[in-house]
């Protein structure tokens, strides 16, 4: 929106300039303004060895725009139809390939010292918590216990109410943490060397540090673009203004392919695609007058869709204790995350008032969204604007979403208002702190 009014308000400065000046009526028109590739190729070497290198091929672009017309009447206004930008890309190919830090192991680490984050900020405190009693006692503690009883640490508080692990002292030499029963997943152990306040037996030391050669690509098969649109721009001695008419704007993307490959290991390789993404603007209109310098929005409709969302996680990562679990609870096998399509609609009329309408659709949970809102245009954010009659429906598919719900409701003290399995919910209000009926 920022960026559209500036544009708006050099378009203003340039009318304001010439209509100080006389002109007569006046037409210009070009049928045609394009650039355009065909079997685009290009290589390089990055490195001496010629192991970091890229290849770029783009089998055909073309950009540019259709019938641009402009006429000048009687130095009032200033009418401009513009058929464009239009944009075709068919087929287009990066391959690169880099030494750059193992990405795999990066992510591991960090979930791994996540699992441990608990008992990692218990040894931060029990480590003050002891000085402190050695000091006024001119000795360490025995265990646990004696922390509490000098009321150096609080067992009712974080990280210390967390039940599913447990303490124990042996100074001078260790702090150790230890899992519980209430831990329902793999019983794990980690020490703090007292002498040299390292932590030991972290699972995150024993990934490799090293670089990794990776191999990436990334591959489109089609871009479309077509845009018409219709420019007034009104001149007169007190003041200027520019109206707007997108009548059909159109983008679509089909093939988009993103993969990552380390060392040449087409089993740990990692893959990202999208069948197709489509996004529609049409009957857009605004109004811009010099005196408020921002559009006025009066109506406009469009559709936002993304169908057959694949993302495929390697072994190294799936195997990983967060990320299996997650999966499991997701219903996903041998890595594979799919989302069918997701949805967004929306219909702007009568320069206040705008229907939604939006879709979520995977194997593991389904959400609908409809509603209704208004939205005053003169606000030049999003503040104003107030939803009604809108309604999200929830349906948690996997049995694994399902029982990630049900904890939610039981930690926070809620019940969701449900139809059978789905999940009802209604906004109103402002849009940044709506009123939620069917939250208790």
């Amino acid at each position: 929106m920022k960026i559209l009014t500036k544009c708006i308000f050099i378009v203003l400065i340039i009318s304001q300039s010439i209509k100080s000046q006389n002109y007569i009526d006046a037409t210009a028109s070009l049928e045609q303004l394009y650039f355009q590739l065909n079997k685009f190729k290009i290589a390089t070497n990055i490195s001496k060895d010629s192991l970091e290198n890229a290849q770029l091929s783009i089998e055909s672009l073309k950009f540019g725009f259709d019938d641009i017309a402009i006429k000048n009447i009687n130095d009032e206004s200033i009418g401009i139809v513009i058929n464009g930008p239009g944009l075709l890309l068919d087929h287009f190919e990066l391959i690169t390939n880099y030494k750059l830090a193992n990405f795999y192991n990066l992510i591991l680490t960090d979930l791994s010292d996540k699992r441990y984050e608990t008992p990692m900020d218990a040894f931060e405190v029990l480590e003050k918590a002891t000085e402190a009693y050695f000091k006024k006692n001119e000795k360490y503690p025995k265990n646990y216990n004696d922390l509490v009883i000098e009321s150096l640490i609080r067992p009712d508080k974080y990280p210390f109410s967390n039940n599913e692990w447990n303490y124990t002292m042996s100074l001078p030499i260790s702090i150790d943490a230890r899992t519980t029963s209430s831990h329902k997943k793999q019983e794990k152990y980690i020490s703090l060397n007292w002498e040299t306040k390292k932590i030991t037996n972290k699972e995150s030391d024993n990934f490799p540090k090293d670089s990794t050669n990776w191999s990436f690509t990334f591959n489109i098969n089609e871009i479309k673009q077509s845009l018409l649109s219709d420019i007034n721009i009104g001149l007169s001695p007190k003041s200027s203004s520019i109206e707007y008419f997108q009548k059909y704007g159109k983008f679509t993307l089909k093939g988009l392919s993103i993969t990552a490959i380390p060392n040449n290991d087409i089993f740990e390789q990692t893959n990202f695609k999208i069948n197709d993404i489509s996004l529609n603007i049409n009957n857009l209109f605004f109004q811009v007058l010099d005196t408020e310098g921002y559009p006025n929005f009066q109506n406009g409709s469009g559709d936002f869709s993304i169908k057959n969302l694949e993302f495929k996680i390697p072994p190294s990562i799936t195997n990983d204790e967060t990320i299996n679990f997650l999966m499991l609870e997701l219903g996903a096998r041998n890595g594979l995350l799919r989302i069918r399509r997701a949805d967004f609609n929306f219909r702007f009329y009568d320069n206040e008032f705008g229907i939604i309408e939006a879709l979520f659709d995977s194997p593991f949970l389904k959400i609908n969204i409809s509603g209704q809102f208004s939205f005053d245009t003169r606000k030049k954010d999003f503040s104003s604007l107030d939803l009604f009659d809108t309604e999200i429906r929830i349906n948690p598919i996997s049995y694994g979403v399902r029982d990630i719900i049900r904890e939610w409701e039981i930690e926070n003290d809620k019940n969701l208002n449900r139809e059978g399995p789905v999940i009802v919910l209604k906004l109103t209000g402002p849009v940044n702190k709506p009123t939620i009926i069917g939250l208790d």
